[in-house]
């Protein structure tokens, strides 16, 4: 596995792992379980995501489209039910 993304931003860290697994990205978020400590634990790259390396570029591709705000919805990414 490798480390695709490190922050302390829980809420972004959960978005980020949403978009890699819609994608068909094999992604796992480490750190979720320090959330308790948050006040308490330094910040700085609590939480990091991971994706196997066979997905190593196509993550870091989503990532970057990401934070470019070059991505958008398909009519598939809408779940009315």
């Amino acid at each position: 596995m490798h480390e695709v993304y490190a922050s302390g931003d829980y809420l972004e860290a959960q978005i980020l792992l949403g978009l890699l697994l819609s994608r068909s990205v094999d992604a796992v978020l480490r750190g979720a379980d320090l959330q308790g400590g948050v006040g308490d634990l330094a910040p700085n790259n609590m939480f990091s995501l991971r994706v196997a390396s066979a997905d190593k570029r196509r993550a870091h591709a989503l990532l970057a489209d990401y934070y470019a705000g070059e991505l958008s919805l398909e009519s598939n990414d809408i779940n009315l039910d």
